[in-house]
């Protein structure tokens, strides 16, 4: 009889995940049932592990990225509400954020119990700085600016102005990690970073987030949010060490297997940046574009995550043609085919119509709130315009030299003829 809950069985079922031939499983599953596994192998609960993979991930990714704390949760939305909460957001505040993010961003601000505001972006994809200042008020508690496709938003400015207004800032950086401004990682500008590790981001377990924050109260409050204030403590059963530890919370966890999966992709998170980037690079010395349509200006060309290289076109029917002949990707041709996409804030009909899980309306109908802002679907057109003139190149670490060459040409032509 196994001397744990989990073994042999289970990591077979792990190993089948990755198409592993069924030979080399047979010959596997003999190699490990020739040996006596050890008492405590296959606990996937962190807090009864030893050896526990989500707390070496949590070490390893704050070291890698220069953050005092990293708390491992079990998705990007997660982290933004985790986050949220822990700042001390909630009703009657208000929480500027841009109009091109995928909906969680807004959608955590709306389970975190406060008013989303949504601004403009401006060319660089990303918070205008001048939108988000426009839009404060006396109930503004947060920005949360979103570092979209690996692009970063103008952290400098945002982070002045934030201070000045006496602001919290928490970082969007789901689909950045490992991308910079200025040298500095993103995630680690604000009071809270929060990155995601679903499987189609930078690096992925599948499903998984992650809270940066080099603040001990806000990671501790964090800790309580994301594990029901109890578990995760020295003594889960004592009494509140400090005002704030204790208060009802959700189950956030990280789970051991998608924590050991993590930590595998966070060593090869440099060589996929690294490697975006030289692709970017190569992409765009070889493809000449021809009048009318231009590569992006991104606030710091050199923190790029660089797994999508974007132009703008000079107008929206330009951008569409070349979308439709698929020579670039992008969301353009939405409006004319009738999409629906969850990135761009003018589908959000969850906030355009004030939509909520009961009919009491809350947050939007609270009582602390005041003044709610209320939009429709033409809200945002400088961000409307900007999307429908923008175009992606999908870029991979794995392209050779001569691969990409080759694509830049093809693109180069591809717009020629369009």
């Amino acid at each position: 009889m196994q001397k744990c809950k989990y073994g042999i069985d289970e990591l077979m079922e792990v190993m089948d995940v990755f198409n592993v031939p069924a030979p080399a499983a047979a010959q596997i599953r003999a190699i490990l049932s020739a040996q006596n596994p050890e008492p405590n192998a296959g606990v996937f609960f962190r807090y009864y592990n030893p050896r526990s993979k989500t707390e070496e991930f949590e070490r390893c990714f704050a070291a890698h990225l220069g953050s005092r704390h990293a708390l491992a949760v079990n998705s990007g939305t997660s982290a933004l509400i985790a986050s949220l909460v822990a700042a001390g957001v909630g009703p009657g505040d208000e929480v500027i954020l841009p109009a091109y993010t995928f909906f969680a961003s807004v959608s955590a601000v709306v389970v975190a119990k406060a008013i989303p505001v949504i601004v403009d972006i401006d060319e660089s994809l990303t918070l205008s700085p001048q939108a988000f200042e426009k839009a404060i008020t006396p109930r503004t508690k947060a920005v949360l600016p979103v570092h979209m496709l690996g692009l970063p938003a103008r952290m400098d400015v945002i982070v002045d102005i934030a201070r000045k207004h006496n602001l919290l800032v928490i970082e969007d950086a789901a689909q950045a990690c490992g991308g910079s401004y200025q040298g500095k990682y993103l995630g680690t500008w604000g009071d809270f970073g929060c990155i995601s590790l679903d499987a189609y981001k930078v690096i992925g377990a599948g499903e998984g987030g992650v809270v940066l924050t080099d603040s001990d109260w806000y990671c501790m409050r964090a800790q309580s949010y994301h594990d029901t204030a109890a578990c995760w403590r020295p003594d889960r059963f004592g009494k509140e060490r400090q005002p704030g530890e204790l208060f009802c919370g959700e189950n956030y966890r990280m789970s051991e297997l998608a924590s050991a999966v993590a930590l595998a992709q966070l060593r090869k998170l440099d060589w996929i940046i690294s490697s975006c980037r030289r692709n970017c690079s190569l992409i765009r010395a070889n493809c000449p574009l021809p009048a009318g349509v231009k590569w992006l200006e991104c606030a710091d060309p050199d923190g790029i995550c660089g797994y999508t290289l974007p132009l703008l076109f000079a107008d929206k029917e330009f951008s569409f043609r070349a979308q439709n002949a698929k020579i670039v990707g992008g969301n353009a041709g939405d409006a004319t085919r009738g999409v629906r996409n969850w990135h761009m804030a003018w589908h959000w009909e969850h906030i355009l119509e004030q939509k909520t899980a009961t009919a009491e309306g809350c947050p939007f109908q609270c009582p602390l709130a005041n003044a709610v802002p209320r939009y429709h679907a033409d809200s945002w057109q400088q961000s409307r315009d900007i999307i429908h003139r923008m175009g992606t190149i999908s870029v991979s670490p794995h392209l050779t030299a001569d691969e990409c060459k080759d694509l830049g040409a093809k693109i180069s032509a591809g717009l020629a003829h369009c």
